[in-house]
């Protein structure tokens, strides 16, 4: 699934398409904090104005509908090219002075059944094993179509929404009051005590997984586009186009290498968001006070990196690495090697 994904984000766009893959740009780290503010705000203002049930039937009718999406990558993802037949023609068609553009297949109308199955039965269970299931779909779906170009730029992000973590946690309470009052699946949980009534839960937000998360995601990347053959890469695409190898070879060469190639970066980044996820855990518990994760899950995921790349003397490629012009370097230093 993760090389579907990646083979993707590679190939070129036809003309008139439009890719599903969002890669952030500096522009869009600035942003973020202001537009993740806002909208915590707004469900904050929300809450006290209208209280806390009206919001929660608001966000599940958002999420039921939004979830259309992530039920269709999942049915593709598990199905392959199976129900591929289903995503090729718009049965729905309808646009309205330029304002209104809806389209939707049958494979669009079968992913927003389950997803509005799934959102009923979540709020007929209220069970928090099915809210997790359903939380770490989405952060999936998230993992599979957000991308990060280079790690200055990832390295922006996160040390934004550092501050931005510590600033609604501790400076005010509203973020706070938006997660303990907020029932959706747009966090986990984990039992503290079940025998009260509400029942107690630790919680940690989606943000605090997809945001390391695309951040691990361009370190396994990295560890990959350094041990691809740029020279093998081009004579399958050219054998492929001309028929003369089938069309997964350049799946099963890109799966090879993926296989193959040590995964230093990964591993380390993998295991800085354990010792900070322990560390978080550790001091809510001892100062019984919910904790902003990113203050502890950035410098894990920083300074994991910062710390592999001085090992491995690879400071300068990292910060200078760019995954779009990563493939026309490697086809110059393969000229130059020739």
């Amino acid at each position: 699934m993760v090389v579907e994904m990646k083979k993707a984000h590679l190939d070129e766009k036809k003309e008139g398409e439009t890719s599903q893959i969002e890669t952030v740009t500096n522009k869009d780290a600035l942003q973020f904090p202001l537009y993740a503010g806002g909208m915590l705000v707004g469900l904050y203002l929300l809450i006290k104005v209208f209280g806390k049930d009206v919001v929660n039937y608001l966000l599940l009718v958002y999420i039921a509908i939004g979830g259309a999406t992530g039920m269709k990558a999942l049915l593709l993802s598990l199905t392959g090219s199976t129900l591929s037949h289903m995503d090729e023609k718009a049965i729905i068609d309808f646009k309205f002075k330029g304002i209104i553009d809806l389209q939707a297949t049958a494979l669009d109308l079968v992913g927003l059944a389950m997803s509005l199955v799934s959102v009923a039965f979540y709020v007929w269970s209220k069970s928090w094993v099915y809210n997790n299931i359903l939380a770490v779909v989405f952060c999936v779906h998230a993992l599979q179509f957000i991308f990060l170009g280079n790690f200055k730029t990832g390295a922006l992000l996160l040390t934004l929404l550092f501050f931005y973590d510590i600033f609604f946690v501790f400076g005010t309470d509203v973020m706070l009051t938006v997660a303990k009052n907020v029932d959706a699946p747009i966090k986990l949980q984990f039992p503290r005590d079940l025998s009260t009534d509400p029942k107690q839960y630790s919680i940690l937000g989606l943000g605090d997984i997809v945001i390391p998360g695309i951040f691990m995601s361009l370190c396994l990347r990295f560890d990959v586009l350094k041990n691809l053959d740029i020279n093998k890469l081009d004579s399958i695409i050219e054998g492929e186009k001309k028929g003369k190898l089938d069309g997964g070879s350049f799946i099963k060469y890109i799966a090879s290498t993926a296989n193959a190639s040590p995964k230093h970066y990964y591993l380390s980044v993998v295991i800085g968001y354990l010792i900070a996820i322990v560390t978080t855990i550790v001091i809510m518990f001892i100062f019984n006070h919910g904790q902003p994760a990113l203050l502890y899950l950035v410098p894990g995921c920083i300074f994991a990196v910062l710390i592999c790349s001085l090992v491995k003397g690879e400071f300068s490629k990292v910060y200078e690495f760019v995954e779009e012009k990563y493939y026309g370097q490697k086809e110059e230093d393969a000229r130059k090697t020739e």
